[in-house]
């Protein structure tokens, strides 16, 4: 999938999700033109100054722009710097757990964020986040700070930490440019939904890169804000050293906000998440979630229900099942005249149920009963049974992802490693890829 967002060699349309969102905050917020915006053939379509309506909007369906729109477009009230200040401010006086976690580094981000760099590009973005989704805004602030935090633990350097802060504020920006029904909901996205989602952080660095003096640095690691180190994340699978430092820690704060935003006992579990399958995350940023965590580990499991523990031995053979079935298809696969395609969704199948099957053994209290576990241990059991299972889900969407391309055949064949999971099944195409 490809973004309309940022410039192409026969000139730049414009995102209609993007657009209909900033004539949205337009309506809200003072949103002007910085410049004429113009087309490819010179036809002036907006004057300089003059704030943005709907019928800007109008006027530039089918248009093709000379400069990216966002390029040509400020905001002058809205998302600022004395904003984002209030927000973290608020964040920290919040009492959560993540709050409560980073207070050591309060002063420190506080004076860095004041300082930061806030590219025009920067501030519509997020402004027409804060008209149509104001949780956006709360979760990049609350990246900000926890990445910064992050980085002040390795260097003492105000640049480096600005960098950090300005790539926590901006990593789901691309999020404007996909449409809202995939966006903050409660249930895993199924396939179609993934798909859309995918694109962000890659539409996120080319908005950046296009429209923006920022450093090169800060767009690679938003794109790589959802890559893990043992090629599972997206958009690009990259793994371990194609993965920039900055790049490592955002998407360890990515997955620590994600769990804080749903769960009360945030740095427990996310440092659990973190650590339950060896590999997918750098250590570094891993060991700062679970330093946290350690510090606040007497109120971890506390109201926490552990009657109602996950259901260990049927993961577990649910696990077994899945690997048998992916070792099966392979063996078939090989037999026959199939795609090279077709053969690497298999291969990635079985190391990823083999890597969950070595991460579940090494959890000490899978072989005691129930009864005889201390409540951690319960609580331990019910974490690992929610990550693994996620990761199952994850695996299936991925295979299903990765298969659309494929023969009929082969997809068919390939259907059993999806089709035991809570996943619809795949519209097949019959095209060979």
């Amino acid at each position: 999938m490809q973004s309309n967002a940022v410039a192409k060699e026969e000139g730049n349309a414009t995102n209609p999700i993007a657009l209909n969102a900033i004539i949205k905050a337009a309506e809200k917020y003072t949103i002007v033109a910085s410049e004429d915006i113009v087309d490819v053939t010179g036809m002036k379509l907006w004057a300089k100054n003059q704030p943005v309506s709907a019928t800007l909007q109008q006027r530039l369906l089918e248009r093709k722009l000379s400069k990216p729109l966002e390029a040509c477009l400020t905001s002058e009230n809205g998302v600022t710097l004395f904003t984002l200040n209030d927000d973290f401010e608020r964040f920290m006086d919040s009492g959560s757990a993540l709050a409560r976690g980073l207070q050591p580094w309060a002063s420190l981000l506080q004076q860095q964020l004041r300082q930061l760099p806030f590219h025009s590009v920067s501030q519509l973005m997020l402004t027409t986040a804060l008209a149509n989704r104001p949780s956006m805004v709360e979760h990049a602030v609350h990246a900000m700070a926890l990445v910064g935090a992050m980085v002040s633990r390795t260097t003492q350097s105000s640049h480096e930490i600005r960098i950090a802060m300005l790539a926590g504020l901006l990593h789901d920006i691309g999020e404007i440019y996909i449409s809202p029904e995939y966006l903050d909901t409660d249930s895993h996205l199924d396939v179609l939904g993934h798909k859309h989602m995918v694109v962000h952080p890659r539409i996120a660095q080319m908005l950046l890169v296009t429209t923006t003096d920022y450093p090169e640095r800060i767009s690679q690691a938003i794109a790589e804000h959802h890559e893990r180190l043992n090629g599972s994340g997206y958009p690009a699978r990259l793994q371990k050293d194609d993965i920039s430092p900055l790049g490592r820690m955002l998407a360890v704060t990515e997955v620590t906000l994600g769990i804080a935003r749903q769960h009360p006992d945030a740095l427990t579990r996310a440092s659990f998440a973190l650590r339950v399958l060896p590999g997918e995350f750098d250590l570094l940023p891993v060991g700062f979630i679970s330093n946290m965590a350690r510090e606040q580990a007497a109120a971890a499991h506390a109201g926490m229900d552990t009657k109602q523990a996950s259901n260990s031995p049927q993961l577990k053979d649910e696990m077994q099942t899945l690997l048998e079935t992916a070792q099966r298809i392979r063996e078939q696969l090989m037999a026959m005249s199939s795609s090279l395609r077709a053969k690497a969704i298999v291969e990635t199948a079985c190391q990823r149920i083999d890597r969950m099957q070595i991460a579940w053994n090494s959890l000490g209290c899978w072989g005691l009963e129930h009864a005889a576990m201390t409540a951690a241990e319960q609580y331990e059991q019910q974490l690992a049974g929610w990550e693994l299972k996620h990761r199952l889900f994850e695996l299936a969407r991925e295979s299903m992802l990765m298969a659309e391309k494929l023969a009929l055949q082969e997809q068919l064949m390939l259907s059993p490693l999806w089709a035991s999971l809570d996943l619809p099944a795949p519209k097949l195409d019959t095209e060979i890829a």
